[in-house]
């Protein structure tokens, strides 16, 4: 224990280093870092929308094929998001998600707030920054869905359900389930 109490802040300052990369193609990179093999994408953004003035939240039902393959099970639900872009913030990677993946574009005024990022696993060098976004009829515009033009975008769609229904989700995704389990905790369900 008192190895992790001696920890600063600038323990976890992002380093600067050149990759040594064993492997690599559009999506993904297996890098080798002080004799360890780390699994490096991009960083992530997810985000439960409530509408409050319907009771609703947005989900996705995605197609996912890492998931078919493991569960023969084509659709999974999943939360707004995807991956930041190089040169986004994560503020700006989660407008554009919004927009591409549900049709919402949040009024200039609107604050987004993550919670604190975190690793999806100890073997990826990528963080994940999540929210939930509680939001009036004053706060966004519906419009057309942008799509990210990928086939797998175009197979997935978002939903509007119920907030009452929130115990019926199936989530299969440890970050949809921990949004779930959040939001279920700040509106004391």
């Amino acid at each position: 224990m008192d190895k992790f109490s001696k920890l600063d802040k600038n323990d976890f300052e992002p380093r600067k280093k050149k990759d040594n990369i064993l492997f690599q193609n559009d999506w993904v990179k297996l890098i080798n870092y002080e004799d360890y093999t780390a699994i490096s994408f991009r960083d992530s953004v997810f985000c439960v929308p409530v509408l409050i003035e319907k009771n609703q939240i947005l989900i996705r039902k995605e197609y996912n094929p890492a998931f078919k393959y493991k569960t023969g099970q084509e659709y999974h639900l999943s939360f707004i998001g995807g991956g930041i872009e190089i040169g986004e913030t994560p503020e700006e990677a989660l407008l554009r998600e919004l927009q591409e993946e549900a049709g919402l574009v949040l009024r200039d005024n609107y604050k987004i707030e993550f919670m604190k990022p975190f690793f999806l696993t100890k073997a990826n060098v990528d963080q994940c920054y999540l929210t939930i976004i509680f939001l009036t009829e004053n706060d966004y515009e519906e419009v057309r869905p942008t799509t990210d033009g990928s086939k797998l975008e175009k197979m997935s769609h978002t939903a509007k359900i119920d907030i009452k229904y929130i115990d019926s989700l199936l989530p299969s995704d440890l970050v949809t389930e921990y949004l779930i389990t959040k939001l279920k905790q700040e509106m004391n369900l």
